[in-house]
């Protein structure tokens, strides 16, 4: 396949590369406002047809130029153009140096705001709006306007564009109804290695990158050849910050509280860059520290057989996160045709987290007497999540042409913290169990598949909206856990240990101007990835002897933190039932103090050593070599055609295990494709604040990690395997995108648009018979490409101050934008649903109030429910519950020095709900995040 690749691209090569050499005049030059670098302005030769569009750092380069004199116009939404008159000397080439341009001003009161709060948007829509493909841009500063605290939170804007969340903070990034592991996630243009705690998907966590890390960010909802195509979705691009063009100092210092957690929530930051006086050596250090205390009331209802609840959690999480990102980034100006640089990056979350979790075992009812059983799991763990990054690269421009090259390793690891110690580092979990315990017997059915308690929907007295009647199950409404009716069941080490490499991503695009209409670019891409998993499951019980009461640890006991107000939201008293709980160091204790009355229960354990967690231990090679070529030709002054195609070749070897006649055996198994992916895209601007846009590009995704691993067990007794598939094929996708926009002079956009996706090879969970090891009629549980999908969808959107207004209403303005979507997919039992991750509607509203220096949004955000698994029948799919989230950010501009700022997040206080079936008459999961505020100062010099 690479030899496909390579010969079909040294031709072109060739024939790209022929008479860029000759010397002609160069002009080049950079263009900013009086503080910061403008990309996405246009660079216009009048009298020519040339039009050049200013780069990520504001830079611009017109080639092919004969000496004389010309006249340059600069243009930029919001900002006042600039003419400027150049002479070009005989056989030289003339840099400009930095062109400032400066913004449009309605009155002096203005002035104070242009630099802080209207800058950051007109950047951003000046990208969007001379991107050839369909994009929306948010620019660092644009981020600080609101509580959005990690690079997943920044995205949740933008039309189309919705997050899942980890104890109340974004994490997981989904485009147009479409699952995360379908969108391509990358920072500066390379794709992020992925390493996450439960999932072995390739969808990335970004809960542990800061925004404060940030410049801009880039949703692509289109791909054009030059782009990593491995997104079905489309793609998030986070570009980070680069030295500024002169020296700058800038601080952030907050503090804040968590209402749920009672307790602080602090934050640190700094930036420091600037360039040497020759303007050579650029630098900037970008620092950011983030703790904050939080808490989460959940509740959880378990089924097993049917739609009745055997188990009923009551969890109380409390626990200390810590983000810390660092961001270095050094480049030379060789001369003005060649700039190298180095770029550094590490980002950290690091999770310290107690969770109490109380379990009313329904299925343990017995109706002689009346009474069931209550565990209490006493929990404690340390989850940490690095990121480390390191990229050299160049850009070099030649007399027609520009060069860009770019090696980078990249380095994502999870794992848990050294508790309760070192070597047995994990998610660690005591249990005790207090048998004997009152329940309300009108709680109870047996349909069959033994004691359950049931929803009211189904018959039952469980009712949701009902509090009194979800939690009144005890027969004794006094009744509370007893520590010396506690007695130790079995203590738990769950541990979780994955690591990504990018060993090298080496990166080469050229870009030839073969005229002032047309412009030709082709690149290559290489990547080589390992992937090691490793994961056990194992449980320790009382060897011999009664085994001990909560109450003979009274040294390491106490009361519950925050028990009485245990999920206060509902107005629910069931935390009064909680009792006495072991403290984080009671934990470690237990097990150093009794490790010699503990053995292994095998039966329940899982890992290698007793032919277990085979899905979960595999390690993934995997090398991609990607290789394009595209063509830009502007037809006329209002239309432009984008057409190319890319090559993915994707090699993967992946290694496992298997059981064989009860002996675990290694496997391996390779897979080698090529993904061609034609795409075109077709500008028409219909005039200079109007653009329409079409685009037929083809995508795809590749399986996820755990889905192709090539273990599995044979279970002889049932003639059963259970395992992966590692001859999944990748997912394709044909991709139509239709989209108009409009640009207001005083900076916003009216846009709309549809889209259509028409998918093909989704993996789904499947069932067949097949043959194993010579058995033949063996059932197989393995992932397996199913039939074709469908998503279609519209978008709307405005962004629009009334300027148009009188007086105070002036000053106001709004962000508004709506996604609607449906979908169809059969599974291969023949049942037609949507595609998971699908909502119906996702919305966004802002409001906001600028005047002088003082920045005031309030921001709601909309996301609908959708599946996330899909049964046989409505009542056992598995659905995440709509969801809603109100925001308000402030901040009032001293002087140029000094701003001061105030943030508040999850006003609403919304749920977060799982829930079997479309209705949340039966919920899965529901849990509450509590509401958090915070203010400080940030600094500029």
């Amino acid at each position: 396949m690479n030899g496909v690749v390579k010969k079909s691209f040294i031709p072109l090569f060739a024939c790209c590369t022929i008479g860029i050499f000759a010397q002609k005049q160069i002009v080049t030059g950079i263009v900013s406002d009086d503080s910061q670098v403008l990309p996405g302005a246009a660079v216009t030769v009048e009298g020519t047809s040339k039009v050049i569009i200013t780069d990520a750092e504001g830079r611009f380069s017109i080639s092919d130029l004969k000496a004389g004199q010309y006249n340059l116009k600069v243009s930029y939404i919001g900002f006042e153009a600039k003419k400027l008159t150049i002479e070009i000397p005989e056989a030289q080439n003339l840099d400009l140096g930095s062109i400032v341009l400066y913004q449009r001003q309605k009155s002096i009161e203005e002035i104070v705001v242009s630099g802080t709060l209207k800058n950051s948007e007109a950047r951003a829509l000046n990208m969007q709006k001379n991107a050839i493909n369909i994009t929306n841009v948010i620019a660092s500063d644009g981020i600080g306007k609101l509580p959005d605290r990690n690079a997943a939170e920044t995205v949740q804007r933008v039309q189309g564009v919705s997050i899942e969340r980890d104890q109340g903070e974004g994490r997981f990034v989904s485009l147009r109804g479409l699952p995360p592991f379908w969108a391509s996630t990358t920072i500066n243009g390379n794709r992020l290695p992925t390493a996450e705690e439960e999932t072995t998907s390739r969808a990335t966590a970004f809960d542990f990158f800061p925004t404060e890390l940030i410049s801009y960010v880039n949703v692509n909802k289109s791909f054009t050849p030059d782009l990593e195509a491995d997104g079905i979705g489309g793609g998030v691009n986070f570009i980070t910050k680069t030295p500024p063009m002169k020296t700058e100092f800038r601080g952030t210092v907050g503090t804040g509280y968590n209402a749920k957690a009672d307790k602080g929530i602090y934050n640190l930051g700094f930036l420091y860059g600037g360039r040497t006086k020759d303007k050579k050596f650029g630098y900037l250090v970008n620092f950011s520290h983030f703790i904050r205390n939080w808490s989460t009331d959940n509740f959880e209802a378990r089924r097993s057989g049917d739609e009745g609840v055997f188990r009923l959690e009551l969890r109380d999480y409390n626990g200390v996160r810590k983000t810390t990102g660092a961001n270095v980034a050094l480049e030379y100006v060789l001369s003005p045709k060649s700039t190298f640089y180095v770029k550094g990056m590490y980002g950290t979350l690091s999770d310290d987290e107690t969770h109490y979790k109380h379990r009313i075992r329904f299925d343990k009812f017995n109706g002689v007497n009346n009474t069931a059983r209550v565990e209490l799991q006493n929990i404690h763990n340390l989850l940490i999540t690095e990121l480390t990054s390191v990229s050299l690269g160049g850009v070099h421009q030649l007399n027609k042409s520009k060069i860009d090259w770019d090696l980078s390793y990249y380095n994502n690891l999870f794992k848990y913290g050294n508790i309760p110690d070192k070597q047995n580092n994990s998610y660690y979990v005591i249990k005790y169990t207090q048998n004997g315990v009152g329940i309300n017997p009108d709680y109870i059915s047996d349909k069959g598949v033994g004691p359950r308690a049931y929803w009211k929907a189904d018959g039952g007295k469980l009712d949701y909206k009902n509090t009194d009647a979800l939690f009144g199950f005890y027969s004794d409404p006094n009744f509370k856990m007893d520590a010396s009716q506690m007695r130790f069941t079995d203590l738990e080490f769950y541990k979780v240990y994955v690591q990504e490499k990018d060993k090298i991503v080496a990166g080469f695009n050229h870009e030839i101007n073969v005229s002032d209409q047309l412009t030709l670019k082709y690149g290559f891409k290489y990547r080589d990835k390992e992937r090691n998993a490793r994961f056990s499951d194992i449980f320790y019980n009382w060897s011999s002897g009664t085994a001990p009461l909560l109450s003979d640890f009274a040294q390491y006991i106490t009361t519950q933190p925050r028990g009485p107000q245990y999920l206060s939201e509902m107005n629910a008293h069931i935390g009064n039932t909680f009792g006495p709980v072991l403290t984080t160091g009671g934990m470690n204790q237990f097990w150093f103090q009794n490790q010699g009355n503990l053995t292994i229960n095998k039966t329940d354990s899982e890992a290698l050593e007793y032919n277990k967690a085979l899905g979960r231990n595999f390690d993934v090679f995997e090398k991609h070599f990607d290789a394009y070529g595209m063509g830009t030709y502007r037809i006329n002054d209002k239309m432009t055609i984008l057409g190319g195609v890319r090559l993915s070749n994707t090699h993967t070897k992946v290694k496992g295990y298997s059981v064989i006649d009860d002996i675990l055996t290694p496997v391996e198994n390779t897979k080698e494709y090529l993904a061609v992916l034609p795409m075109i895209h077709f500008k028409y601007a219909i005039n200079d604040k109007t653009n329409l846009r079409f685009a037929a590009t083809r995508t795809f995704s590749r399986p996820n990690f755990g889905d192709l691993t090539p273990g599995g067990t044979y279970i002889e007794a049932d003639n059963e395997f259970k395992g992966g598939n590692p001859n999944l094929n990748p997912t394709y996708s044909i991709n139509l995108d239709l989209m108009g926009e409009y640009y207001f002079s005083n900076v916003g956009i009216l846009s709309g648009g549809v889209f259509y996706k028409s998918i093909t090879d989704p993996i789904f969970q499947d069932s067949f018979i097949g043959t194993y090891n010579g058995i033949s009629g063996v059932q197989f549980s393995a992932p397996n490409n199913g039939k074709a999908a469908w998503l279609g969808g519209i978008e709307l959107g405005i962004n629009r101050r009334f300027d148009f207004l009188p007086g105070f209403l002036q000053y106001f303005g709004t962000q508004l934008n709506a996604t609607f979507m449906t979908s169809e997919m059969e599974k291969p039992s023949g049942r037609k649903v949507k595609l998971p991750y699908q909502a119906k509607e996702l919305y966004n509203i802002q409001l906001f109030f600028e005047k002088k220096g003082f920045n005031a949004r309030l921001a709601y955000n909309h996301k609908g429910k959708f599946a996330v698994e899909y049964a046989e029948e409505d009542l056992y799919d598995s659905y995440y519950g709509k969801y809603s989230n109100l925001d308000f950010g402030a901040s009032y501009q001293i002087n140029k020095h000094i701003t001061v700022f105030a943030d508040v997040n999850n006003i609403l206080n919304k749920p977060l709900i799982y829930h079997f079936g479309e209705s949340q008459d039966r919920p899965e999961q529901v849990e509450y995040y509590g509401v958090r505020g915070n203010l400080g100062v940030k600094l500029n010099f």
